[in-house]
């Protein structure tokens, strides 16, 4: 079965990877710096659902997903099959990587596999890969603004 892609760029996050991987893992903030999923609600147990509330361009729409991976402090994903798995299987990765004490990277990957997938792509890739960098950038501003105060006391 072929498998899309919707990735983003590194952003170098100028903040240690705990500090980032706390942010991004407080997900009743999400609202606070996160345009793309402005609410979101799980407790991050593989198996458990992640309740998001994602900007889809213009539109608002909320679904449910399932905690597939979570390894501290370097990888958070969830998934969802919508129908049977040869229709549609979407699977995003957020990732952080550090770069040294002071710094890290952040990436998301969303994959796309089935029948649909092609076409999830060309109608919604745009919106995907607009959205997934506005929580990169988002990601960063904060947790960027929350090592700054920290620095100065």
């Amino acid at each position: 079965m072929s498998k899309f892609e919707v990735r983003t760029d590194p952003t170098q996050i100028n903040a240690p990877i705990d500090l980032v991987w706390d942010v991004l893992t407080e997900v009743e903030k999400y609202g606070e710096w996160n345009p793309f999923t402005p609410q979101a609600q799980t407790d991050f147990k593989i198996g458990s659902p992640a309740h998001l509330r994602v900007r889809m361009g213009p539109a608002k729409m909320k679904i449910t997903e399932t905690v597939c991976a979570f390894e501290k402090p370097r990888l958070i994903a969830w998934t969802k099959t919508f129908g049977a798995r040869w229709f549609l299987v979407a699977v995003r990765q957020q990732v952080l990587e550090p770069v040294d004490d002071a710094r890290c990277t952040y990436h998301n990957t969303d994959q796309l596999t089935g029948l649909m997938a092609p076409v999830v792509l060309l109608l919604n890739g745009g919106y995907m890969r607009r959205g997934f960098n506005d929580v990169a950038e988002g990601l960063k501003r904060y947790a960027e603004a929350i090592y700054a105060q920290a620095e100065e006391k």
